[in-house]
């Protein structure tokens, strides 16, 4: 079992070499992918669920973009094919100048979402 301070964590056996967590991924998110090679899926989708088979499906291929170096992200900035793109907070929600445009954070028009929204059919 692994922990963060302040809050319980509990790390679920993956037979892939990305960690898997519980716990409230960032801005409303069913999962996250991180730079350290984790993914956390929300704590509140029951673990044998389709829902939760999806999202760890659609997560670890974020992973698998990274790890690969197709994908990379800061703070303010998301890497994806050697491309830069600017995070930007408008009235209070992440967007993403990216390819395609301005869009929310996650917005399925981003092409690293529609990598990983196929990668959940897989």
């Amino acid at each position: 079992m692994a922990f963060k301070l302040g809050k319980e964590t509990r790390k679920i056996n993956s037979p892939y070499d990305t960690p898997i967590f519980r716990g409230k991924p960032s801005n409303g998110a069913l999962g996250e992918a991180n730079n350290d090679g984790s993914i956390v899926i929300d704590s509140n989708i029951p673990v044998n669920s389709t829902k939760f088979k999806r999202a760890v499906k659609h997560e670890m291929q974020h992973a698998m973009d990274m790890k690969t170096g197709r994908a990379d992200y800061g703070e303010n900035w998301v890497m994806w094919e050697g491309n830069i793109y600017i995070r930007k907070l408008i009235n209070g929600v992440p967007h993403i100048d990216g390819p395609a445009g301005r869009l929310p954070d996650g917005h399925p028009d981003h092409p690293w979402e529609q990598v990983a929204i196929q990668a959940e059919n897989l």
